[in-house]
């Protein structure tokens, strides 16, 4: 049977949404019933523990739907959060990318690190400023963090220091799953642009 859609993007976003929902499925399914890679399985008391990263084996095709990469979406950068411009820090957006460089939904934990940035260097790390941690582990705290605008997950990352206009910082996010091996990036953005 052949399915006409109205138009290539909503053919292209129902298929990428019936995708997810086959995976999680069968992950979660596999969960009941003891499998290899369900999430929580007393069946598999290792997985239960949170595993060390890439010890959940996601059989193929599915394996290229999870993250191959990780970016730092280019709206990053710092923000007041509210009205009375008490609360600042950096707005980052993070996408994942799976096999085909589409973005796609990642598992995990990621760790957020702030750095000065150290000029006329071949590191552009200096001294680290602060560091946050965010586990997405739960499909709750995913879908909370989740922008389907952008398909990016947004994360707020508060800092209560005044942070000065112009000054140039790292930003290094390391992004660790159960299902994929340990994700990396970085980016040198100027606070206030």
């Amino acid at each position: 049977m052949t399915v006409i859609y109205p138009d290539a993007h909503a053919g292209r976003h129902l298929k990428a949404t019936a995708t997810w929902a086959a995976v999680l499925a069968m992950i979660f399914m596999a969960g009941c019933n003891g499998g290899k890679f369900g999430l929580g399985s007393p069946a598999n008391p290792v997985v239960a523990a949170r595993p060390d990263p890439a010890d959940v084996k996601v059989p193929a095709p599915l394996h290229l739907l999870l993250p191959k990469a990780i970016r730092i979406h280019p709206f990053t950068g710092t923000r007041t959060f509210d009205e009375a411009g008490g609360v600042k820090g950096i707005d980052v957006r993070v996408e994942a990318l799976d096999a085909y460089g589409d973005a796609t939904k990642a598992f995990g934990k990621f760790h957020f690190a702030l750095y000065q940035h150290k000029a006329d260097s071949p590191s552009p790390r200096g001294p680290q400023v602060a560091t946050w941690e965010e586990d997405l582990l739960t499909p709750e705290k995913n879908l909370v963090h989740w922008d389907s605008i952008t398909r990016a997950y947004a994360f707020k990352l508060q800092w209560y220091q005044a942070i000065p206009v112009g000054q140039k910082f790292v930003l290094s996010i390391d992004f660790a799953s159960p299902f994929t091996p340990r994700r990396f990036a970085e980016r040198v953005f100027i606070s206030g642009q």
